[in-house]
């Protein structure tokens, strides 16, 4: 796909997100979604097995 592409499909992605929900839905669902992954990401379960138990994190 060559980035013209990608910015028309973008583009198109995003005008149809806009039609269907209201800007505020957008923001509190972006907002939310990164919420989300950055306590995901703090989680001890990006950590290998070893590392956890070194850090005495739960093996689950």
């Amino acid at each position: 796909m060559t980035n013209r592409n990608a910015g028309e499909s973008l583009s198109a992605s995003v005008s149809e997100l806009c039609s269907r929900f209201s800007l505020r839905e957008i923001l509190v669902a972006t907002i939310i979604a990164q919420w989300q992954r950055r306590r995901a990401l703090n989680s001890g379960y990006a950590y290998p097995s070893w590392l956890r138990r070194d850090l005495a994190l739960s093996d689950d």
